[in-house]
Protein backbone atom coordinates (compact mmCIF):
# COMPACT_ATOMS: atom_id res chain seq x y z
CA UNK A 1 0.00 0.00 0.00
CA UNK A 2 1.37 3.38 -1.02
CA UNK A 3 2.14 5.96 1.66
CA UNK A 4 1.01 9.30 0.21
CA UNK A 5 3.00 11.15 2.88
CA UNK A 6 6.26 10.02 1.21
CA UNK A 7 5.13 11.00 -2.29
CA UNK A 8 4.92 14.43 -3.90
CA UNK A 9 2.34 15.64 -6.41
CA UNK A 10 2.87 18.47 -8.91
CA UNK A 11 0.38 20.43 -10.96
CA UNK A 12 -2.35 20.74 -11.98
CA UNK A 13 -1.10 21.18 -15.57
CA UNK A 14 -3.52 22.04 -18.36
CA UNK A 15 -3.50 19.21 -20.86
CA UNK A 16 -6.00 19.71 -23.66
CA UNK A 17 -9.42 19.90 -22.05
CA UNK A 18 -8.23 18.11 -18.90
CA UNK A 19 -5.81 18.70 -16.02
CA UNK A 20 -2.81 16.50 -15.37
CA UNK A 21 -1.12 15.76 -12.04
CA UNK A 22 2.34 14.19 -11.84
CA UNK A 23 3.10 12.10 -8.76
CA UNK A 24 6.72 11.36 -7.82
CA UNK A 25 7.17 8.41 -5.47
CA UNK A 26 9.82 7.97 -2.80
CA UNK A 27 11.75 5.82 -5.30
CA UNK A 28 11.75 8.63 -7.89
CA UNK A 29 9.29 6.97 -10.22
CA UNK A 30 6.64 9.13 -11.82
CA UNK A 31 3.06 8.45 -12.68
CA UNK A 32 0.39 10.67 -14.19
CA UNK A 33 -3.24 11.21 -13.32
CA UNK A 34 -5.73 13.11 -15.46
CA UNK A 35 -8.82 14.97 -14.20
CA UNK A 36 -11.79 16.64 -15.85
CA UNK A 37 -11.51 19.84 -13.82
CA UNK A 38 -8.94 21.99 -12.06
CA UNK A 39 -10.84 21.60 -8.78
CA UNK A 40 -10.65 17.81 -8.85
CA UNK A 41 -6.96 17.86 -9.71
CA UNK A 42 -6.27 20.32 -6.89
CA UNK A 43 -8.22 18.16 -4.44
CA UNK A 44 -6.10 15.17 -5.45
CA UNK A 45 -2.88 17.12 -4.91
CA UNK A 46 -4.01 18.12 -1.42
CA UNK A 47 -3.93 14.46 -0.40
CA UNK A 48 -0.14 14.49 -0.76
CA UNK A 49 0.54 17.41 1.58
CA UNK A 50 2.85 16.32 4.40
CA UNK A 51 1.64 16.75 7.95
CA UNK A 52 3.78 19.84 8.59
CA UNK A 53 2.60 21.54 5.37
CA UNK A 54 -0.80 22.67 6.62
CA UNK A 55 -0.95 26.31 5.47
CA UNK A 56 -3.76 26.97 3.04
CA UNK A 57 -4.02 29.64 0.38
CA UNK A 58 -6.75 31.39 2.35
CA UNK A 59 -4.63 31.42 5.51
CA UNK A 60 -1.66 32.80 3.58
CA UNK A 61 -3.84 35.57 2.16
CA UNK A 62 -5.04 36.44 5.68
CA UNK A 63 -1.44 36.66 6.91
CA UNK A 64 -0.45 38.81 3.94
CA UNK A 65 -3.35 41.20 4.59
CA UNK A 66 -2.29 41.47 8.25
CA UNK A 67 1.25 42.23 7.03
CA UNK A 68 -0.02 45.06 4.81
CA UNK A 69 -1.97 46.56 7.71
CA UNK A 70 1.15 46.52 9.90
CA UNK A 71 3.00 48.38 7.16
CA UNK A 72 0.41 51.16 7.41
CA UNK A 73 -1.40 50.60 4.11
CA UNK A 74 -4.71 52.46 4.03
CA UNK A 75 -7.79 50.46 5.03
CA UNK A 76 -9.41 51.02 1.64
CA UNK A 77 -6.32 49.81 -0.20
CA UNK A 78 -6.03 46.75 2.05
CA UNK A 79 -9.67 45.86 1.38
CA UNK A 80 -9.09 46.17 -2.38
CA UNK A 81 -6.01 43.92 -2.26
CA UNK A 82 -7.90 41.33 -0.21
CA UNK A 83 -10.83 41.30 -2.61
CA UNK A 84 -8.61 40.95 -5.68
CA UNK A 85 -6.51 38.17 -4.20
CA UNK A 86 -9.49 36.12 -3.04
CA UNK A 87 -11.25 36.58 -6.35
CA UNK A 88 -8.27 35.50 -8.45
CA UNK A 89 -7.22 32.67 -6.15
CA UNK A 90 -10.87 31.60 -5.69
CA UNK A 91 -10.48 31.04 -1.96
CA UNK A 92 -14.25 31.26 -1.50
CA UNK A 93 -14.83 28.35 -3.89
CA UNK A 94 -12.70 25.97 -1.88
CA UNK A 95 -9.65 26.35 0.32
CA UNK A 96 -6.51 24.60 -0.90
CA UNK A 97 -2.96 23.89 0.15
CA UNK A 98 -0.32 26.47 -0.78
CA UNK A 99 1.41 23.68 -2.69
CA UNK A 100 -1.01 24.03 -5.60
CA UNK A 101 0.39 27.46 -6.46
CA UNK A 102 2.53 26.25 -9.35
CA UNK A 103 3.05 28.08 -12.64
CA UNK A 104 0.43 26.08 -14.58
CA UNK A 105 -2.10 26.39 -11.75
CA UNK A 106 -1.52 30.16 -11.56
CA UNK A 107 -2.00 30.49 -15.32
CA UNK A 108 -5.22 28.50 -15.17
CA UNK A 109 -6.57 30.65 -12.31
CA UNK A 110 -5.67 33.81 -14.20
CA UNK A 111 -7.26 32.64 -17.46
CA UNK A 112 -10.45 31.70 -15.66
CA UNK A 113 -10.55 35.12 -14.03
CA UNK A 114 -9.93 36.88 -17.37
CA UNK A 115 -13.27 35.58 -18.61
CA UNK A 116 -15.01 37.44 -15.79
CA UNK A 117 -13.39 40.88 -15.59
CA UNK A 118 -12.27 43.83 -17.72
CA UNK A 119 -8.69 44.11 -19.10
CA UNK A 120 -7.60 46.80 -16.64
CA UNK A 121 -8.85 44.78 -13.68
CA UNK A 122 -7.01 41.74 -15.04
CA UNK A 123 -3.75 43.65 -14.91
CA UNK A 124 -4.44 44.95 -11.41
CA UNK A 125 -5.30 41.52 -10.03
CA UNK A 126 -2.25 39.96 -11.68
CA UNK A 127 -0.02 42.60 -10.08
CA UNK A 128 -1.55 42.03 -6.65
CA UNK A 129 -1.19 38.24 -7.01
CA UNK A 130 2.46 38.52 -8.02
CA UNK A 131 3.24 40.79 -5.04
CA UNK A 132 1.51 38.30 -2.73
CA UNK A 133 3.41 35.36 -4.22
CA UNK A 134 6.76 37.17 -3.92
CA UNK A 135 6.03 37.76 -0.24
CA UNK A 136 5.15 34.07 0.18
CA UNK A 137 8.51 33.16 -1.35
CA UNK A 138 10.25 35.27 1.32
CA UNK A 139 8.28 33.39 3.97
CA UNK A 140 9.52 30.09 2.53
CA UNK A 141 6.02 28.84 1.72
CA UNK A 142 6.56 28.47 -2.03
CA UNK A 143 9.71 28.25 -4.13
CA UNK A 144 8.99 30.91 -6.74
CA UNK A 145 6.37 33.41 -7.88
CA UNK A 146 4.05 31.32 -10.10
CA UNK A 147 2.55 34.48 -11.64
CA UNK A 148 5.90 35.92 -12.76
CA UNK A 149 5.80 34.42 -16.26
CA UNK A 150 2.21 35.49 -16.97
CA UNK A 151 1.72 38.50 -19.21
CA UNK A 152 -1.57 40.27 -19.76
CA UNK A 153 -2.31 39.84 -23.45
CA UNK A 154 -5.49 41.83 -23.88
CA UNK A 155 -5.35 45.51 -24.83
CA UNK A 156 -5.30 47.89 -21.92
CA UNK A 157 -8.16 50.38 -21.60
CA UNK A 158 -6.18 53.49 -20.82
CA UNK A 159 -8.84 56.11 -20.19
CA UNK A 160 -12.19 56.01 -18.48
CA UNK A 161 -15.11 57.55 -20.43
CA UNK A 162 -15.34 61.29 -19.95
CA UNK A 163 -17.95 63.99 -20.41
CA UNK A 164 -17.84 66.62 -23.12
CA UNK A 165 -17.86 70.25 -21.92
CA UNK A 166 -21.61 70.76 -22.36
CA UNK A 167 -22.30 67.44 -20.64
CA UNK A 168 -20.04 68.41 -17.74
CA UNK A 169 -21.95 71.69 -17.36
CA UNK A 170 -25.27 69.82 -17.25
CA UNK A 171 -23.90 67.36 -14.71
CA UNK A 172 -22.55 70.15 -12.50
CA UNK A 173 -25.80 72.10 -12.68
CA UNK A 174 -27.76 69.02 -11.66
CA UNK A 175 -25.38 68.10 -8.83
CA UNK A 176 -25.30 71.57 -7.31
CA UNK A 177 -28.97 72.22 -7.97
CA UNK A 178 -29.93 69.20 -5.89
CA UNK A 179 -28.59 70.89 -2.75
CA UNK A 180 -27.48 67.58 -1.22
CA UNK A 181 -24.19 66.47 0.34
CA UNK A 182 -23.85 63.78 -2.33
CA UNK A 183 -24.31 66.44 -5.02
CA UNK A 184 -21.63 68.56 -3.38
CA UNK A 185 -19.24 65.59 -3.22
CA UNK A 186 -19.79 64.87 -6.92
CA UNK A 187 -19.25 68.56 -7.74
CA UNK A 188 -15.94 68.52 -5.86
CA UNK A 189 -14.84 65.43 -7.83
CA UNK A 190 -15.58 67.21 -11.11
CA UNK A 191 -14.39 70.76 -10.43
CA UNK A 192 -11.25 69.86 -8.46
CA UNK A 193 -10.19 66.60 -10.12
CA UNK A 194 -10.18 64.59 -6.88
CA UNK A 195 -10.22 60.83 -6.57
CA UNK A 196 -13.33 59.37 -4.92
CA UNK A 197 -11.28 58.36 -1.88
CA UNK A 198 -9.82 61.86 -1.64
CA UNK A 199 -13.34 63.29 -1.51
CA UNK A 200 -14.67 61.02 1.25
CA UNK A 201 -11.47 61.02 3.34
CA UNK A 202 -11.59 64.76 3.94
CA UNK A 203 -12.02 66.04 7.50
CA UNK A 204 -13.69 69.28 8.52
CA UNK A 205 -10.30 70.86 9.25
CA UNK A 206 -9.20 70.23 5.66
CA UNK A 207 -11.61 72.97 4.55
CA UNK A 208 -9.44 75.98 5.33
CA UNK A 209 -9.19 79.75 4.95
CA UNK A 210 -12.92 80.41 4.83
CA UNK A 211 -13.50 77.45 2.48
CA UNK A 212 -11.05 78.89 -0.05
CA UNK A 213 -8.49 76.08 0.35
CA UNK A 214 -8.82 72.31 0.58
CA UNK A 215 -6.00 70.26 2.05
CA UNK A 216 -5.32 66.76 0.68
CA UNK A 217 -3.12 64.60 2.91
CA UNK A 218 -2.61 60.85 3.42
CA UNK A 219 -3.07 60.53 -0.33
CA UNK A 220 -2.35 57.62 -2.66
CA UNK A 221 1.25 58.81 -3.06
CA UNK A 222 3.57 61.53 -1.77
CA UNK A 223 2.82 63.59 -4.86
CA UNK A 224 -0.87 63.37 -3.98
CA UNK A 225 -0.41 65.40 -0.80
CA UNK A 226 -1.34 68.90 -1.88
CA UNK A 227 -3.49 71.98 -1.26
CA UNK A 228 -6.06 73.09 -3.83
CA UNK A 229 -8.01 76.27 -4.36
CA UNK A 230 -11.72 75.67 -3.95
CA UNK A 231 -13.82 76.96 -6.89
CA UNK A 232 -15.84 79.99 -5.87
CA UNK A 233 -19.17 78.29 -6.61
CA UNK A 234 -18.42 75.61 -3.99
CA UNK A 235 -17.20 77.86 -1.18
CA UNK A 236 -20.60 78.79 0.34
CA UNK A 237 -21.70 75.13 0.33
CA UNK A 238 -18.49 73.95 1.99
CA UNK A 239 -18.53 76.78 4.53
CA UNK A 240 -22.09 75.83 5.50
CA UNK A 241 -21.14 72.13 5.74
CA UNK A 242 -18.27 72.72 8.20
CA UNK A 243 -19.91 75.43 10.32
CA UNK A 244 -19.91 74.56 14.03
CA UNK A 245 -18.33 71.12 13.57
CA UNK A 246 -15.18 69.69 15.15
CA UNK A 247 -12.06 69.70 13.02
CA UNK A 248 -11.49 65.95 13.21
CA UNK A 249 -14.95 64.99 11.96
CA UNK A 250 -15.19 63.41 8.53
CA UNK A 251 -16.53 65.99 6.11
CA UNK A 252 -19.19 63.74 4.58
CA UNK A 253 -19.65 61.39 7.53
CA UNK A 254 -19.23 57.63 7.57
CA UNK A 255 -19.13 56.95 3.82
CA UNK A 256 -16.62 55.37 1.45
CA UNK A 257 -15.65 55.73 -2.20
CA UNK A 258 -18.55 53.51 -3.29
CA UNK A 259 -20.91 56.18 -1.99
CA UNK A 260 -19.36 58.64 -4.44
CA UNK A 261 -19.54 56.10 -7.29
CA UNK A 262 -23.22 55.47 -6.67
CA UNK A 263 -24.20 59.13 -6.58
CA UNK A 264 -22.07 60.14 -9.57
CA UNK A 265 -23.83 57.52 -11.67
CA UNK A 266 -27.21 58.54 -10.25
CA UNK A 267 -26.61 62.21 -11.05
CA UNK A 268 -25.45 61.36 -14.59
CA UNK A 269 -28.78 59.66 -15.23
CA UNK A 270 -30.68 62.53 -13.61
CA UNK A 271 -28.82 65.06 -15.79
CA UNK A 272 -29.42 63.03 -18.94
CA UNK A 273 -25.71 62.72 -19.77
CA UNK A 274 -23.56 59.60 -20.38
CA UNK A 275 -22.92 57.66 -17.18
CA UNK A 276 -19.29 57.95 -16.09
CA UNK A 277 -17.40 57.06 -12.93
CA UNK A 278 -15.78 59.54 -10.49
CA UNK A 279 -12.53 58.68 -12.28
CA UNK A 280 -14.23 59.79 -15.49
CA UNK A 281 -15.07 63.13 -13.86
CA UNK A 282 -11.41 63.43 -12.87
CA UNK A 283 -10.47 62.81 -16.49
CA UNK A 284 -13.06 65.37 -17.67
CA UNK A 285 -11.52 68.01 -15.41
CA UNK A 286 -8.03 67.10 -16.65
CA UNK A 287 -8.95 67.42 -20.33
CA UNK A 288 -10.71 70.75 -19.83
CA UNK A 289 -7.91 72.12 -17.65
CA UNK A 290 -5.22 71.06 -20.15
CA UNK A 291 -6.76 73.40 -22.73
CA UNK A 292 -6.19 76.36 -20.39
CA UNK A 293 -2.97 75.55 -18.55
CA UNK A 294 0.24 73.53 -19.17
CA UNK A 295 -0.17 69.83 -18.55
CA UNK A 296 2.52 69.73 -15.86
CA UNK A 297 0.35 72.14 -13.82
CA UNK A 298 -2.60 69.83 -14.34
CA UNK A 299 -0.50 66.86 -13.20
CA UNK A 300 0.43 68.61 -9.95
CA UNK A 301 -3.21 69.49 -9.27
CA UNK A 302 -4.15 65.83 -9.80
CA UNK A 303 -1.40 64.67 -7.46
CA UNK A 304 0.62 62.91 -10.17
CA UNK A 305 4.38 62.55 -9.81
CA UNK A 306 4.77 62.79 -13.59
CA UNK A 307 2.92 64.56 -16.40
CA UNK A 308 3.35 61.36 -18.41
CA UNK A 309 0.75 59.64 -16.18
CA UNK A 310 -1.67 62.50 -16.81
CA UNK A 311 -1.18 62.30 -20.57
CA UNK A 312 -1.46 58.53 -20.72
CA UNK A 313 -4.47 57.97 -18.48
CA UNK A 314 -6.48 61.19 -18.23
CA UNK A 315 -6.24 63.64 -21.12
CA UNK A 316 -8.68 63.22 -23.98
CA UNK A 317 -7.05 63.04 -27.41
CA UNK A 318 -6.21 66.53 -28.62
CA UNK A 319 -6.80 68.31 -25.29
CA UNK A 320 -3.15 69.28 -24.79
CA UNK A 321 -2.73 70.26 -28.45
CA UNK A 322 -5.76 72.52 -28.21
CA UNK A 323 -4.31 74.22 -25.15
CA UNK A 324 -0.94 74.78 -26.85
CA UNK A 325 -2.66 76.16 -29.93
CA UNK A 326 -4.69 78.58 -27.82
CA UNK A 327 -1.59 79.77 -25.93
CA UNK A 328 0.29 80.21 -29.22
CA UNK A 329 -2.53 82.36 -30.61
CA UNK A 330 -2.48 84.55 -27.49
CA UNK A 331 1.26 85.11 -27.93
CA UNK A 332 0.81 85.99 -31.61
CA UNK A 333 -1.91 88.43 -30.67
CA UNK A 334 0.42 90.22 -28.24
CA UNK A 335 -0.36 88.39 -25.03
CA UNK A 336 1.94 86.47 -22.72
CA UNK A 337 2.75 82.77 -22.67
Amino acid sequence: MRDERTERAYGPYKHGQRFRVIVVGSDGRRRRRSFASHARAAAYIDRFAVATDTRTVSAAVDEYIAHLRKRGLRDGSVATVAFRLRALLRTTDRDRSMRILTGPAARDLYERRCAEIAPETQRQELGVASAFASWCVKQGWIRADPFAAIEATRARARRKPQHRIDEARKFLGTALGEGSQSGLAASIALTMGLRATEVVDRAVRDVDDGARVLWIDHAKSKAGERTLEVPEMLRPRLAELVAGRKGGERLFGDVDRHWVYYHVRRLCKLAGVPVVSPHGLRGTWSSIAAEATPVDHVARALGHASAAVTRRHYLADGAERAGKQDRALRVLQGGQR
